[in-house]
């Protein structure tokens, strides 16, 4: 059942969620499903909705729902109902912010431990300390390796949030100090405020007086203008109707005027139609003359083509007989070239006679052909000249259209100009009707003016003395106004009063917590940094121990090393050669090279008489075999030199991993000192931020104004606080970081 309910509410079971002893069906309270209405204990079971209570400095009994009748049983008998609903108004709405903000910061807890990093605080306390509850559950611990190596340059810190918990005790003292002066100062202020609201009432009391007396002057004088006013109106009426007489003659002044000039229009126009008329027929006579031109021009053009055209057919005649002529002159004198030629006269003469007819023939063929092209000339100059005929006769019919088409415009325009008149004549008749229907509205508007404007100077009359009565009326409402105005800001006051007190405490129980946390983190740190301290022996004391072995393994190995070259037996003892696996570049690994090298240049030197060439890097190597082959005397001196030296050289490596070891400490101690820097400014940032927000949200009385800035506040302390996580979570990183590659 438990599991069932916690999933309902968007939560996992925890540890922290429920006892160790308490059964799986007992149902936990959280701030998810608690009940708002039930007052009875407890309201709250669940460790992070406390956790989160706590972070906020509220009571579980603070976020119950109160009904009104709560608030008038606990209210004093001399407090009016309003101010008693305007208190649960109040505290419902209060109700509801501390209720969102409990549930946000028991999500923030949950997210933290999902996400396995510390719980973020409050919107208002978070960055000053880590979460108790994270503490108990182990959340955001690192791992073994991170705590051996990072968590033993801590004492910095802690010795920094001593003196910052020191910082906060002082600012604390200072901010009640202030607290308590601005009290005094508040309470100084509303003995003034009450003292100049008596004086206050009574300047306006005889102020009310002194504006009511004034007040019936004015009337008074008002009454008089308005009958003075009610004259002159009828004194107004009288010159109006006198204008509108004189304006009556005028217009039939003027019309009589229009009359005159619309008759001399008419003439004008009469004259002016007769002169279009005139250029009209003058211009169609002079249009008429202008085509017999154009056709005159016309019909000579036609008489100079065809006077062109013979000239040109005799042309080519003419061309055609010289080049006849040439055509038979040669054919002559080919024939004579012929007849040269020819002997037989006979055929000579045959052949002119042909000839002579021939010509004959071609001279009657060129006789008819130029009758027939005469005959045809003649006949296209007939056509073309019954076609101009027709087009003169089509011309000509086209004029008489036209001018009969001029005549009858001429007609319709003429009757257009009667029409016109004769409806001009009609109009200026029905303007007479309208003019004189319109004269007697108007004198009849100005009798209803009259008889209106005498009906309003007897209603302003009543009305002025009504109005009299409603000012009376209306200064006992504003005075009661102001009453109530006054009685509702001092209520307002009395509200706000208890609002700040509410959270001077809420803020003390913050701080309270906040140095509660601040003690068990320097507790914490303390418990850390005495084991990192036992730790660190522990290790120097295994290293020494290490040490020891290793010089006893050395010494071991040298030994062995003495008998395998008395011997001539090169086997290491089996717990030397179990040590030395892992240690490819030993001296074993040395040992074996040496004799390997040693048999090879023996075996060589049977089969070839020859030197092999060794490597630099092995001279040590055949110096080294070479002393093996010294007296037996010499033997103990160099065994023992190359003990203390391989003893020197594992002290060297020693330090110098000590040397690293150091090293890195001072590194992550240099990293975790300026983490802490850098977190420790960002926290003095937003601890300044929040005090200038404090005294903003002081300097306000307007509700609905307080109520927008704690709302820009309650942002700008949800940004901080997740700049604040979110540098916290980069300094974990780049410390994790550091220390898995060390």
């Amino acid at each position: 059942m438990l599991r069932a309910k916690s999933r309902e509410n968007g939560s996992p079971i925890a540890p922290g969620d429920r006892g160790d002893n308490d059964p799986l069906d007992i149902e936990v309270l959280s701030l998810e499903n608690f009940d708002e209405e039930n007052a009875k204990k407890p309201i709250l079971t669940s460790p992070r909705s406390l956790e989160a209570c706590r972070m906020l400095g509220i009571e579980p009994e603070e976020l119950l729902k109160r009904p009104l009748e709560y608030f008038v049983a606990r209210a004093s008998r001399d407090e009016e109902p309003a101010l008693i609903a305007k208190r649960a108004a109040r505290y419902e709405v209060n109700r509801q912010i501390q209720l969102k903000n409990a549930r946000m910061q028991r999500e923030e807890l949950i997210d933290a431990e999902l996400r396995g990093v510390h719980a973020g605080m409050s919107l208002r306390t978070r960055s000053f300390c880590h979460s108790p509850l994270a503490a108990k559950l182990s959340i955001g611990r690192p791992s073994e390796s991170m705590t051996l190596q990072a968590q033993q340059h801590e004492s910095t810190v802690i010795e920094r949030e001593k003196r910052e918990l020191e910082r906060i005790r002082q600012r604390q003292a200072l901010e009640m100090q202030q607290l308590l002066n601005f009290e005094l100062k508040m309470n100084e202020l509303h003995r003034e405020r009450e003292l100049k609201e008596q004086e206050q009432r009574r300047q306006e009391e005889r102020m009310m007086k002194e504006k009511l007396r004034r007040q019936r002057q004015a009337d008074e004088e008002r009454r008089r203008k308005e009958l003075a006013k009610a004259e002159e109106q009828r004194l107004e009426v009288e010159r109006t109707r006198r204008e509108a007489q004189e304006r009556q003659q005028e217009m039939v002044r003027k019309a009589e005027q229009e009359e005159k000039e619309r008759e001399r229009r008419r003439r004008d126009l009469q004259r002016h139609d007769q002169e279009r008329m005139r250029r009209e027929e003058e211009q169609r006579l002079q249009n008429e003359l202008i085509q017999l031109r154009m056709q005159r021009g016309a019909e000579q053009k036609a008489h100079e083509m065809e006077r062109r055209e013979a000239k040109r057919q005799q042309v080519l005649e003419q061309k055609k007989r010289q080049k006849a002529q040439e055509v038979a002159e040669k054919q002559q004198r080919n024939r004579m070239r012929i007849v040269g030629v020819l002997e037989d006269r006979e055929l000579m003469r045959r052949m002119q006679l042909e000839e002579q007819e021939r010509k004959q023939q071609e001279s009657q063929e060129r006789r008819q052909r130029f009758e027939d092209e005469r005959r045809q000339r003649e006949e296209e100059i007939r056509l073309q000249g019954m076609k101009r005929k027709e087009m003169i006769e089509a011309v000509q019919q086209q004029l008489r259209l036209l001018e009969q088409q001029k005549r009858e415009r001429l007609l319709e325009q003429e009757q257009e100009v009667e029409r016109r008149l004769q409806i001009q004549e009609v109009e200026k008749q029905l303007a007479r009707k309208e003019q004189q229907r319109e004269e007697r509205r108007q004198e009849e508007e100005r009798r209803r003016v009259y008889t209106r404007m005498e009906q309003q100077l007897k209603q302003r009359q009543d009305a002025t003395l009504s109005k009299a009565e409603q000012k009376n009326t209306i200064a006992r409402m504003v005075q009661d106004q102001k009453k109530h105005f006054v009685r509702s800001r001092l209520q307002e006051a009395k509200l706000r009063e208890e609002e700040i007190q509410a959270a001077l405490l809420r803020k003390q129980k913050q701080d309270k917590y906040r140095e509660e946390m601040l003690l068990s983190r320097i507790q914490s740190d303390n418990e850390r940094t005495r084991l990192l301290k036992k730790q660190r022996d522990d290790l120097l004391r295994r290293r020494q121990q290490i040490k020891l072995a290793a010089m006893r393994q050395k010494q071991e190995l040298v030994e062995s090393f003495y008998r395998m070259k008395v011997t001539k037996k090169y086997e290491l003892p089996k717990h030397l050669q179990a040590s030395l696996i892992d240690r490819p570049h030993s001296t074993s690994y040395l040992l074996n090279r040496s004799v390997t090298s040693q048999e090879a240049p023996e075996e060589s030197s049977r089969q070839r008489p020859r030197q092999l060439k060794r490597p630099a890097s092995a001279a040590p190597r055949s110096s080294q075999w070479a002393s093996s082959t010294s007296p037996r005397s010499a033997r103990p001196h160099t065994s023992r030199q190359a003990n203390s030296a391989d003893l020197e050289d594992d002290d060297r490596t020693l330090d110098v991993q000590n040397v690293d070891s150091d090293e890195e400490d001072a590194e992550l101690e240099e990293l975790r000192r300026k983490q802490n820097q850098e977190l420790l400014e960002v926290l003095q940032q937003e601890h300044h931020a929040e005090e200038q927000r404090e005294y903003l949200l002081k300097q306000v009385c307007d509700p609905t104004e307080r109520k927008r800035m704690e709302q820009i506040f309650e942002k700008e302390r949800a940004q901080a606080s997740e700049r604040i996580m979110r540098l916290t979570q980069e300094h974990e990183a780049a410390l994790a970081t550091r220390l898995q590659s060390t």
